[in-house]
């Protein structure tokens, strides 16, 4: 038996219903599948250039609804558009790539010091590593 399954409209109607509320500036293509053993409820990667090609599809949105059960509706939709906001389109050439969170934290940490001074600790410490990166003998925070 495979590990493997279509997805069912509801689920992709779900995911296309919070991919709509996002402003990307060019259309992006998903093809979508299921995956039982799949650990966590969604996650998207990009499609090899060879078979995006012949796909005609970028972003591969691989699910497990089995998962989505467990999930109540707004913690399904957080998922998702977690999921989503990783994707990144570059104005000028279309380019499709996959960031990285911009927090990454504990939610120990959280709950002690709140998302919004964690944000800010992360962004310095970003800002930071750019500059040193950058050759900046002066570190502006």
């Amino acid at each position: 038996m495979s590990k493997y399954y279509n997805l069912t409209d509801y689920t992709i109607e779900t995911f296309d219903n919070i991919f709509k509320k996002k402003a990307f500036p060019f259309d992006v293509k998903f093809d979508f599948i299921g995956s039982e053993s799949q650990k966590t409820l969604i996650k998207i990667s990009k499609i090899p250039d060879q078979y995006s090609f012949k796909m005609g599809k970028e972003l591969l949105v691989s699910m497990n609804e089995t998962l989505m059960g467990v999930f109540d509706e707004e913690s399904i939709g957080i998922l998702i558009e977690q999921e989503i906001d990783r994707v990144s389109v570059n104005i000028d050439s279309g380019k499709i790539k996959l960031i990285k969170p911009d927090i990454n934290t504990f939610s120990g940490l959280i709950n002690k010091y709140g998302i919004s001074k964690i944000a800010k600790a992360n962004q310095v410490q970003e800002l930071f590593e750019q500059q040193k990166k950058d050759g900046q003998e002066e570190f502006i925070v």
